[in-house]
């Protein structure tokens, strides 16, 4: 997606979707950038999709079960966030 952003003459930022302080970064550099000169910018987050489309999609019939777990379990974003917060002493796990 970000590719086609030149196309359209527009600024484009690429971020880790599953880091939350890299996407609320990439968002404010955006909002900056699109205030002081009134222009679009596309914002592309890379992200894992860890469910299935729909309840009549079953994604392990094309993703191995390894992998769909690897993500929920390795780099997942909300257990990135948590680590981030207790790394900083803002998290107490209570």
């Amino acid at each position: 997606i970000a590719s086609r952003g030149a196309g359209y003459g527009m600024r484009t930022i690429r971020v880790d979707g599953n880091d939350v302080m890299a996407v609320y970064n990439a968002t404010r550099t955006a909002r900056d950038w699109i205030l002081d000169n009134n222009k679009p910018v596309l914002l592309e987050a890379m992200s894992y999709r860890q469910g299935h489309h729909s309840t009549s999609d079953d994604s392990t019939s094309y993703r191995d079960v390894s992998e769909i777990k690897y993500w929920q379990e390795t780099d997942n974003p909300t257990d990135r966030l948590r680590t981030y917060l207790e790394a900083n002493g803002e998290w107490d796990g209570e």
